[in-house]
């Protein structure tokens, strides 16, 4: 009988130490190198951003994180990538408006966000901004849609994998702009310089230098209100024109990382973001640091991915093929 309890208690023993397991790992956390994955190439807005993000990351939790670059597929490559990885909070994503652009325009991910992703945090926003070779007779939104209204599709404006947004902006405005695509950023807004293209339409750190340098003219803005690193360029709002755009980065996990992991990432951001060395950094660069909760974060995207559900429902000649 003694031998009997007694292997019932080692049994009961050995289950109990097991259960615990999950939740010793989880107070350990990290335990190993993290993988910070960026869907875009090394060198743009957001390599720069996960690198800063990531140096600040490694010092608050005592672990070296290093930022994978994996782009591809308009940001659907390092996304699947995180999407799949094993769901113990050492594999990030540095994600963006992006994941909820492509499940509505394409091209397809191939799996949904809200079932595969967890988010934890934003990171920072930022607007997009029209700026114009400085030669252009248009000073502003408001002028520069009185002159393409006059004289449809004349009006040439370059950029990179942004006809979703350039396409609503022009059906917003009423205007037909000259759409004309580039593989990227900086041969877009070369060419934008150099007058072969009338303006360029990129994101605000991409050409806040050109504009500060005055090789290129700020016309507006995307957001709802004047961007602060770009004080004098009227909003399209302002322009007579009812467009709101802001192109937003946040952190994900895999879903199915345990919620004190996934919290203790959403609060070391949200100190890291919100911090004197963080907000010097990102401001002149042309962007805004942002952070929030998981909850509101979840929110945040459920609100916006109906949006472009609709848009992308009312304007089908915007789906990718």
């Amino acid at each position: 009988m003694f031998h009997a309890s007694f292997r019932l208690l080692l049994a009961f023993t050995a289950i109990a130490a097991a259960m615990s397991l999950p939740a010793a790992a989880q107070d350990q956390w990290p335990t190993q190198t993290i993988k910070l994955v960026v869907p875009y190439a090394a060198g743009g807005t957001t390599d720069l951003i996960a690198r800063r993000l990531g140096e600040r990351l490694g010092r608050e939790l005592g672990q070296t994180v290093v930022v994978e670059n994996r782009p591809g597929a308009s940001t659907n490559v390092g996304a699947s990538a995180v999407a799949n990885a094993k769901p113990d909070g050492h594999t990030l994503l540095l994600g963006s408006i992006f994941q909820l652009l492509n499940p509505a325009f394409g091209p397809d991910p191939g799996f949904d966000l809200l079932t595969k992703l967890e988010p934890v945090s934003l990171v920072a926003e930022m607007p997009f901004v029209l700026a114009a070779n400085p030669k252009t007779t248009y000073s502003n939104g408001r002028e520069l849609v009185a002159a393409a209204k006059a004289d449809p599709k004349k009006l040439s404006v370059s950029h990179a994998q942004l006809d979703v947004s350039l396409e609503l902006l022009n059906n917003k405005a009423g205007m037909e702009l000259l759409l004309v695509p580039y593989k990227g950023g900086a041969p877009a807004t070369t060419d934008a310089i150099s007058g072969q293209v009338d303006m360029v339409y990129a994101l605000v750190p991409v050409l806040l230098p050109h504009i500060q340098a005055g090789k290129l003219k700020a016309l507006a803005v995307t957001s709802s209100k004047r961007f602060a690193g770009l004080p004098n360029a009227p909003t399209f709002a302002e322009s007579g024109v009812g467009f709101d755009m802001i192109m937003w980065y946040g952190v994900f996990t895999p879903a199915g990382t345990p919620k004190s992991i996934v919290d203790r990432l959403a609060r070391t951001t949200q100190k890291i973001m919100t911090s004197k060395e963080m907000v010097e950094w990102i401001r002149p660069a042309g962007a805004d640091p942002a952070s929030n909760t998981p909850e509101e974060f979840k929110a945040q995207i459920r609100k916006e991915s109906a949006y472009w559900q609709s848009v992308a429902k009312s304007m089908p000649q915007l789906l990718q093929k």
